[in-house]
């Protein structure tokens, strides 16, 4: 987590690394990617949108056993 944040991100906030803020984003343009990789089986999850001041993605990786709930919740990105 970058220094400048004192508290964790919530579910629906995000921090954009070109505005070095806290990004809040509705429920429907969020969604969730499984990324690529050799160690993890199956990938890694990650809740992924976009920064509504600058258009950069913004993404936050979360834990593997909560990735369906939040597939159900947010849908596939």
């Amino acid at each position: 987590m970058p220094n400048k944040l004192k508290s964790k991100l919530k579910q629906r906030e995000f921090f954009c690394v070109s505005c070095n803020k806290r990004v809040s984003l509705p429920a429907d343009q969020i969604g969730v990617q499984t990324f690529k990789n050799k160690r993890v089986k199956g990938g890694v999850p990650a809740l992924r949108g976009e920064c509504k001041k600058c258009g950069t993605n913004v993404t936050k990786f979360v834990k593997k056993k909560d990735a369906s709930k939040l597939t159900k919740k947010f849908g596939k990105f």
